[in-house]
Protein backbone atom coordinates (compact mmCIF):
# COMPACT_ATOMS: atom_id res chain seq x y z
CA UNK A 1 0.00 0.00 0.00
CA UNK A 2 1.19 3.47 -0.78
CA UNK A 3 1.38 6.52 1.45
CA UNK A 4 -1.57 8.28 -0.20
CA UNK A 5 -3.84 5.38 0.72
CA UNK A 6 -2.58 5.42 4.32
CA UNK A 7 -3.14 9.17 4.51
CA UNK A 8 -6.66 8.87 3.08
CA UNK A 9 -7.47 6.06 5.50
CA UNK A 10 -6.18 8.10 8.45
CA UNK A 11 -8.16 11.16 7.33
CA UNK A 12 -11.35 9.09 7.02
CA UNK A 13 -10.78 7.63 10.49
CA UNK A 14 -10.29 11.09 12.01
CA UNK A 15 -13.44 12.43 10.34
CA UNK A 16 -15.50 9.47 11.57
CA UNK A 17 -14.00 9.70 15.04
CA UNK A 18 -14.85 13.39 15.39
CA UNK A 19 -18.40 12.74 14.22
CA UNK A 20 -18.99 10.53 17.25
CA UNK A 21 -19.94 12.07 20.57
CA UNK A 22 -17.04 13.38 22.58
CA UNK A 23 -18.54 13.12 26.02
CA UNK A 24 -19.56 10.10 28.04
CA UNK A 25 -21.90 11.87 30.46
CA UNK A 26 -25.07 13.92 30.57
CA UNK A 27 -24.77 15.20 34.15
CA UNK A 28 -21.68 15.34 36.38
CA UNK A 29 -21.11 17.10 39.69
CA UNK A 30 -18.14 17.49 42.00
CA UNK A 31 -15.45 19.82 43.30
CA UNK A 32 -13.04 22.22 41.62
CA UNK A 33 -9.78 23.02 43.42
CA UNK A 34 -7.67 26.07 42.64
CA UNK A 35 -7.29 29.05 44.94
CA UNK A 36 -10.19 27.64 46.94
CA UNK A 37 -12.65 24.77 46.99
CA UNK A 38 -15.52 25.29 44.55
CA UNK A 39 -18.54 23.17 43.62
CA UNK A 40 -19.09 22.37 39.95
CA UNK A 41 -22.02 20.94 37.96
CA UNK A 42 -21.94 20.11 34.24
CA UNK A 43 -25.00 19.35 32.11
CA UNK A 44 -24.88 18.15 28.50
CA UNK A 45 -26.98 20.32 26.17
CA UNK A 46 -26.56 19.29 22.52
CA UNK A 47 -23.85 18.63 19.90
CA UNK A 48 -21.07 18.33 22.51
CA UNK A 49 -22.05 21.60 24.22
CA UNK A 50 -22.38 21.66 27.99
CA UNK A 51 -23.45 24.20 30.56
CA UNK A 52 -21.22 24.39 33.62
CA UNK A 53 -22.08 26.13 36.84
CA UNK A 54 -19.35 26.84 39.40
CA UNK A 55 -20.27 27.90 42.93
CA UNK A 56 -17.29 29.71 44.45
CA UNK A 57 -17.37 28.94 48.17
CA UNK A 58 -15.47 30.65 50.93
CA UNK A 59 -13.71 27.39 51.88
CA UNK A 60 -9.95 28.07 51.71
CA UNK A 61 -10.71 31.33 49.88
CA UNK A 62 -12.28 34.72 50.48
CA UNK A 63 -14.32 34.49 47.25
CA UNK A 64 -18.05 33.93 47.28
CA UNK A 65 -19.94 33.89 44.00
CA UNK A 66 -20.95 31.95 40.91
CA UNK A 67 -19.86 31.40 37.31
CA UNK A 68 -21.97 30.03 34.46
CA UNK A 69 -20.20 28.82 31.30
CA UNK A 70 -21.16 27.36 27.92
CA UNK A 71 -18.47 24.91 26.80
CA UNK A 72 -17.76 23.10 23.53
CA UNK A 73 -16.08 19.68 23.88
CA UNK A 74 -13.89 17.94 21.28
CA UNK A 75 -12.63 14.38 21.46
CA UNK A 76 -8.88 13.70 21.59
CA UNK A 77 -8.29 10.29 19.95
CA UNK A 78 -10.62 8.37 22.29
CA UNK A 79 -14.15 9.11 23.49
CA UNK A 80 -13.23 9.54 27.16
CA UNK A 81 -10.53 12.19 26.59
CA UNK A 82 -11.67 15.69 25.53
CA UNK A 83 -10.44 19.22 25.28
CA UNK A 84 -12.91 22.04 25.74
CA UNK A 85 -13.27 25.81 25.60
CA UNK A 86 -16.07 28.18 26.42
CA UNK A 87 -17.33 31.54 27.61
CA UNK A 88 -19.76 32.80 30.21
CA UNK A 89 -20.22 35.21 33.06
CA UNK A 90 -19.31 35.48 36.72
CA UNK A 91 -20.57 37.29 39.80
CA UNK A 92 -18.80 37.61 43.15
CA UNK A 93 -20.74 38.87 46.15
CA UNK A 94 -17.37 39.02 47.91
CA UNK A 95 -14.01 38.80 46.15
CA UNK A 96 -10.44 38.79 47.38
CA UNK A 97 -9.05 38.15 43.86
CA UNK A 98 -10.39 41.48 42.65
CA UNK A 99 -8.83 43.71 45.30
CA UNK A 100 -8.08 47.40 45.21
CA UNK A 101 -4.74 48.96 45.98
CA UNK A 102 -5.48 49.09 49.72
CA UNK A 103 -6.24 45.31 49.72
CA UNK A 104 -9.89 45.84 50.63
CA UNK A 105 -12.34 43.14 49.60
CA UNK A 106 -14.43 44.19 46.60
CA UNK A 107 -18.16 43.47 46.58
CA UNK A 108 -20.61 42.92 43.71
CA UNK A 109 -17.99 42.08 41.11
CA UNK A 110 -19.33 40.77 37.80
CA UNK A 111 -17.98 40.28 34.32
CA UNK A 112 -17.08 37.83 31.56
CA UNK A 113 -15.28 34.53 31.96
CA UNK A 114 -13.50 32.27 29.48
CA UNK A 115 -12.32 28.69 29.99
CA UNK A 116 -10.03 26.24 28.25
CA UNK A 117 -9.04 22.80 29.46
CA UNK A 118 -9.00 19.02 29.08
CA UNK A 119 -10.97 16.24 30.76
CA UNK A 120 -10.77 12.49 31.20
CA UNK A 121 -13.65 10.19 32.16
CA UNK A 122 -12.95 6.82 33.77
CA UNK A 123 -16.02 4.80 34.69
CA UNK A 124 -18.23 7.07 36.79
CA UNK A 125 -15.46 9.62 37.49
CA UNK A 126 -14.57 12.70 35.45
CA UNK A 127 -11.31 14.60 35.98
CA UNK A 128 -10.55 17.99 34.40
CA UNK A 129 -7.76 20.55 34.29
CA UNK A 130 -8.73 24.05 33.20
CA UNK A 131 -7.65 27.67 33.03
CA UNK A 132 -10.35 30.35 33.54
CA UNK A 133 -9.36 33.99 32.95
CA UNK A 134 -11.88 36.69 33.90
CA UNK A 135 -12.61 40.25 32.75
CA UNK A 136 -14.37 42.25 35.48
CA UNK A 137 -16.85 44.79 34.14
CA UNK A 138 -17.84 46.12 37.56
CA UNK A 139 -16.36 46.22 41.04
CA UNK A 140 -12.70 46.96 40.30
CA UNK A 141 -11.06 49.49 38.06
CA UNK A 142 -7.53 48.72 39.29
CA UNK A 143 -7.45 44.99 38.36
CA UNK A 144 -10.06 44.52 35.62
CA UNK A 145 -8.40 41.38 34.23
CA UNK A 146 -7.69 38.31 36.39
CA UNK A 147 -5.48 35.43 35.24
CA UNK A 148 -6.65 32.76 37.66
CA UNK A 149 -4.41 29.75 38.34
CA UNK A 150 -4.94 26.36 36.75
CA UNK A 151 -7.68 24.41 38.52
CA UNK A 152 -8.37 20.68 38.86
CA UNK A 153 -11.91 19.29 38.97
CA UNK A 154 -13.11 15.87 40.10
CA UNK A 155 -16.73 15.03 39.31
CA UNK A 156 -19.02 12.06 39.77
CA UNK A 157 -20.98 11.16 36.63
CA UNK A 158 -24.60 11.12 37.76
CA UNK A 159 -26.06 10.23 34.35
CA UNK A 160 -24.07 8.61 31.53
CA UNK A 161 -24.74 9.13 27.83
CA UNK A 162 -25.60 6.23 25.58
CA UNK A 163 -22.73 5.14 23.41
CA UNK A 164 -23.36 5.47 19.70
CA UNK A 165 -22.43 2.57 17.45
CA UNK A 166 -22.10 2.31 13.68
CA UNK A 167 -25.59 0.78 13.52
CA UNK A 168 -26.96 3.98 15.11
CA UNK A 169 -25.89 6.09 12.13
CA UNK A 170 -29.01 4.99 10.22
CA UNK A 171 -27.15 3.64 7.18
CA UNK A 172 -28.52 0.14 7.67
CA UNK A 173 -32.08 1.45 8.03
CA UNK A 174 -31.94 2.88 4.50
CA UNK A 175 -31.00 -0.50 3.06
CA UNK A 176 -33.67 -2.23 5.12
CA UNK A 177 -36.37 0.19 3.87
CA UNK A 178 -35.31 -0.40 0.26
CA UNK A 179 -35.56 -4.12 0.87
CA UNK A 180 -39.06 -3.71 2.30
CA UNK A 181 -40.20 -1.76 -0.78
CA UNK A 182 -38.89 -4.49 -3.03
CA UNK A 183 -40.63 -7.14 -0.93
CA UNK A 184 -43.96 -5.30 -0.99
CA UNK A 185 -43.94 -4.84 -4.74
CA UNK A 186 -42.71 -8.32 -5.40
CA UNK A 187 -39.94 -6.99 -7.65
CA UNK A 188 -37.11 -8.65 -5.77
CA UNK A 189 -37.41 -12.41 -5.45
CA UNK A 190 -34.70 -12.57 -2.77
CA UNK A 191 -36.94 -10.75 -0.28
CA UNK A 192 -39.94 -13.04 -0.75
CA UNK A 193 -40.79 -15.35 2.15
Amino acid sequence: MNRKFHFALLAAFIILATALHAQTYRTAAGIRVGEGLDLTLQQYLTNNWTAEGVLHTHLFSKNLGATILAEKHHKILVRNLNFFYGVGGHYYARSDENRSENMAIARNVFGLSAIVGAELSIGRLNFAVDFKPEAHLSGDQVHPLEWNPVCISARYIIEKRERRHVRDWGVWDRFHKRGDKGRDKGNNKRWRD
